[in-house]
Parts: structure tokens; C-alpha cells; sequence
């Protein structure tokens, strides 16, 4: 059984360049989780049932290029889902957004590159890792209202809501772009195989 990686990203936007990115994206996925890893857009969403867990890619579109009707699609797919689901960046956002929570720019303007996040509740993802870890960063937006079966577990100096988790559903999100790790910054890669440890689908 494979996992499922949901790009996010707006049509318009998967050039050749953006499509290498979220090919190596995938390959990163599944080197963490030690099996196969399936691509779809979201836009061809219809049901995510049978994949032994979900990821939501980032996307570099606005929200706004996006087709209502797609995200809609996607909420219902998401929803019903009974497994596990890991948001990256525009994914979590999306998970906020499904579960009646809201989006805004980030008040601070976008963020680029490593910096430090602050773990304030180790939950299963972030197993292994201390309390303070250098992560990528690459967006503009951030949660705004975050709904009530979420709580939040960790954050940083710019966005208060760097990381969350809704037990019930097994939803786990991220901000920063845990598939963005090297040698000098491994703590991604710790939070992706945390994940897949979590959802039971580690090979």
C-alpha cells in the first residue's frame, strides 16, 4: 500500500521546474516513509481512500488562482478520509481551512530559508528532537483562526502557529517544509519519519 502526496500547487504553476521540485519532494517522502509514493493534482482528487497515508504538498500559487470548486472537491476527499494526513506549509493551511479555521498573510511578511521553531508540545512528530529546531521556511500566509480540535505544537518568532495536530483524525501539519533537510539540518527528516511511523506506513 502506497502513500498518497497531493500536490496543491495551482495548474498553471506546475511548470517543468516546479514539477522537478515536486518530483524530488516525492522521492525525499518516500525515502522517509520506505515505500512507494504516489503523485496526484489536486484538481483530480475524487477519493484518497486506500492510500495507507496522505500528504498536502506547499504550493507557490495565491490562493486566490485557485478554483473554489477544486479546494471543495478536495475538502470532501480530505474529510472522509479515515487515515492519516500530514499538511506541508499551503497543505496545513488547507487542513485549518477544512476544519473551519481561516488563512491570512503572514503580518510579517514572507519567510525564506532555515530558521529556528520552537517545540512546545513533542506530541509522536516530533519524537527524538529537542526543544528548538532549524527548519525551511517558504511561505507568505499562515493560519489565522485555528479551530478547536487542533492544538499547536510548536512555533517561532514569526508565525505562532508553526505546527499542529487533531488527535481524532490524525491530522498532523507543519508550516515550514520538513522535506527541506540536509546534512547540517536534519530535523525534516526526523519529522517526516516520525510521521510515517505515526500512520503505521513505514516500510
Amino acid at each position: 500500500m502506497s502513500v498518497t502526496l497531493v500536490l496543491t500547487e495551482h495548474s498553471g504553476a506546475l511548470s517543468p521546474e516546479t514539477l522537478g521540485r515536486y518530483e524530488a519532494v516525492r522521492g525525499q517522502l518516500e525515502r522517509a516513509a520506505g515505500t512507494p509514493v504516489a503523485t496526484v493534482r489536486y484538481e483530480e482528487v475524487t477519493s484518497l481512500q486506500g492510500a495507507a497515508a496522505v500528504v498536502l504538498s506547499g504550493s507557490f500559487a495565491p490562493w486566490a488562482a485557485h478554483a473554489p470548486s477544486a479546494i471543495d472537491r478536495l475538502a470532501d476527499a480530505v474529510r472522509s478520509y479515515d487515515g492519516p494526513v500530514l499538511g506541508i506549509c499551503a497543505g496545513m493551511q488547507l487542513q485549518a481551512r477544512f476544519a473551519g479555521g481561516t488563512i491570512r498573510h503572514s503580518p510579517g511578511g514572507p519567510e525564506l530559508g532555515f530558521s529556528a521553531v520552537e517545540v512546545v508540545e513533542q506530541d509522536g512528530l516530533f519524537e527524538s528532537l529537542p526543544a528548538w529546531i532549524d527548519v525551511y521556511q517558504h511561505h507568505g500566509d499562515e493560519i489565522e483562526v485555528l479551530p478547536p480540535q487542533f492544538r499547536v505544537l510548536a512555533r517561532s518568532a514569526s508565525c505562532e502557529i508553526e505546527a499542529i495536530v487533531d488527535p481524532a483524525r490524525r491530522w498532523w501539519g507543519t508550516q515550514f517544509h520538513p522535506e527541506e533537510f540536509d546534512a547540517a539540518h536534519p530535523a525534516g527528516e526526523r519529522i517526516l519519519r516520525n510521521f510515517f511511523e505515526l500512520a503505521g506506513s513505514s516500510g
